[in-house]
């Protein structure tokens, strides 16, 4: 008797685990969450940083990247890695960087790569002029003129780079502010 009392507890577990079962398999993940995240920040160091071309003359100290070609302005290119699965949105844009030259200048793009399409534009745009600073003074230079500035799970984001000819012209780095979601 206290057999055949007991043997509804097995059975209701197992409904149990089957309605949960059939709940995580029935729902649908969403693609674009509806609230922003808190604002983060993503550093692109001068090493990582590589040249476009395989004929460039440059030096990447790992803290610091610069042009030793005469006459020639080098492109170089990283690419950025956000650490979220889906939607991203880019608020600012920093550049780090020491412009001791009042000819040349650095100019850094974000790029938004639609690998599908074989396409890619630039969203945004810092560059440090012809501005001459002493060799203690580094800058930072930043934009928050950034359109489009959502990056959705099909887009790659690179960050592209041309120094000007001359080895006062230092790169330290770019940062990212950006937030989860759009």
């Amino acid at each position: 008797m206290n057999r055949l009392h007991n043997a509804w507890r097995p059975m209701l577990l197992g409904a149990v685990l089957m309605s949960v079962l059939v709940g995580v398999a029935g729902a649908v993940p969403t693609q674009k969450p509806s609230a922003l995240s808190s604002q983060r920040q993503l550093v692109v160091g001068a090493a990582d940083f590589y040249p476009i071309s395989d004929d460039t003359n440059y030096t990447n100290y790992n803290h610091c990247l610069y042009s030793d070609a005469d006459g020639v302005t080098q492109y170089f290119m990283a690419p950025v890695d956000f650490p979220a699965p889906l939607w991203v949105t880019i608020d600012r844009f920093e550049l780090f960087a020491l412009d001791a030259n009042g000819t040349g200048q650095i100019v850094a793009d974000i790029h938004l790569s639609k690998p599908s399409e074989g396409s890619d534009q630039s969203i945004a745009s810092i560059s440090t002029g012809v501005a001459f600073a002493d060799w203690t003074d580094p800058r930072t230079w930043q934009t928050t003129a950034i359109s489009p500035n959502v990056k959705n799970p099909a887009n790659d984001v690179y960050v592209y780079l041309s120094i000007d000819d001359n080895d006062a012209l230092h790169v330290h780095g770019v940062r990212i502010f950006y937030r989860v979601g759009k």
